[in-house]
């Protein structure tokens, strides 16, 4: 078995180090999981020996070792990543300033309008039952005479269609 690991450290110690190192991008740390790699070979060396594809196994579990490296490194880094408060407070005042200068400057009423004058009359009615005149679903099914199951389908066709006219407004008006 010693002989079989030495053969295959010999064969597939530099290959494994060139690709952990292609993988991960810093050679220490391709030397550190090679060397694990190794010790996990070295220690199936056994179930190896009736393995059909050795090196197959070899690369697969570099290639695990190196996405788990990936992984932990990526969630020390974003941890680690400080930010500093201070900085970001004075921008943000800033745009919040910006932000709240420009907001004044929209007639929220004159878009609603134009917004409710592209809906059909029946939609115009829809909206003004329930988000003006605060009726339950219940209520509106019975005064227009309908199903509220119908009606539920109704009031989610409306939404979609007052977003997509609130986009649009938007787009053209403020993009």
């Amino acid at each position: 078995m010693d002989k079989l690991f030495i053969s295959l450290c010999e064969k597939y110690h530099k290959k494994i180090i060139k690709y952990l190192y292609y993988s991960v991008g810093n050679i220490e740390d391709a030397k550190d999981l090679t060397q694990e790699v190794f010790v996990i070979v070295y220690n199936r060396i056994g179930d190896l020996q009736k393995h059909d594809n050795i090196g197959g196994f070899i690369y697969q579990t570099a290639k695990y070792l190196a996405a788990n490296f990936k992984r932990k490194n990526f969630k020390k880094t974003s941890m680690e990543t400080s930010i500093d408060e201070d900085f970001l407070s004075d921008y943000s005042d800033v745009y919040d300033e910006l932000q709240t200068q420009y907001d004044k400057k929209i007639d929220e009423n004159c878009y609603i309008d134009y917004i409710l004058k592209k809906l059909s009359e029946e939609k115009q009615l829809l909206y003004k039952l329930y988000y003006v005149d605060n009726k339950n679903y219940k209520e509106i099914a019975k005064m227009l005479n309908i199903n509220q199951a119908t009606l539920r389908m109704r009031y989610v066709r409306l939404r979609r269609e007052i977003k997509k006219l609130t986009h649009n407004v938007a787009k053209e008006n403020f993009i």
